[in-house]
């Protein structure tokens, strides 16, 4: 497992957060193995989001990236352009610090 980020500029944040969580998108999200941990805004681009996802593997997340459906959710959520960045990130760096028992301690 690993994580999906993306940043993208939207036309006017509540109309997005209102089409992003459509229980339909989320839907088609999770058949992709994607599942949002967090929405946030960016501090100094007010019209800019960014999310992350837990992703079950690369493959279906590109292929997510990829369909239709995206495609789609894009427009009726008012994404401006094509995000600024797409990140998927399928290894996990372990923390060569961490002791045994300390889990949820990352130093």
């Amino acid at each position: 497992m690993g994580v999906m980020l993306v940043k993208q500029r939207v036309v006017d944040i509540a109309r997005w957060a209102h089409w992003f969580w459509d229980p339909k998108l989320d839907a088609a999200r999770r058949e992709h193995g994607l599942v949002v941990t967090g929405t946030y805004r960016a501090v100094d681009e007010p019209h800019t989001v960014v999310v992350v996802m837990d992703m079950a593997s690369a493959d279906s997340a590109r292929a997510y990236e990829a369909s239709a459906t995206l495609a789609e959710a894009r427009e009726r959520c008012g994404a401006v352009g094509f995000p600024d960045g797409v990140w998927i990130a399928p290894t996990v760096i372990e923390n060569p610090h961490r002791r045994p028992g300390s889990e949820g301690s990352e130093g």
